[in-house]
């Protein structure tokens, strides 16, 4: 796939912003279909996490410590808790594994829960 930086408009705050070759690679390196984005990289970081279903890939999990990472669809991390896995536990430890899940606020930060493989 040929990439190439795209200058855009911010749906929420009007300013002009570049989606760059780089943040579509990466993408595209978790397994995403590059997505053109609606808004800044600052109004992305300003919007409220919603209910539902984010898809994203398994970094990295710790057997005896029980918690591992997710890399979201914006590169970030998110932690999770093996009792926040659903399904084949086993699928879902390995790294790289595509994962489907949902977000949660604990008193620590935002929590992965309802983890399970992307089919």
């Amino acid at each position: 796939m040929t990439y190439r930086d795209e200058l855009l408009t911010c749906a929420t705050c009007g300013k002009t912003f570049i989606y760059r070759v780089e943040e579509q690679r990466q993408q595209a390196a978790l397994g995403f279909e590059p997505e053109t984005p609606q808004q800044c990289a600052d109004c992305r970081a300003q919007e409220a996490l919603g209910p539902g279903l984010r898809a994203g890939v398994v970094k990295w999990f710790r057997e005896d410590k029980h918690f591992g990472f997710i890399t979201q669809r914006d590169g970030s991390d998110i932690f999770f808790h093996n009792s926040g896995i659903e399904g084949d536990v086993d699928q879902v430890m390995k790294e790289n594994a595509p994962v489907w899940y949902e977000v949660t606020t604990t008193e620590r930060g935002p929590q992965a829960i309802n983890v399970h493989l992307r089919e």
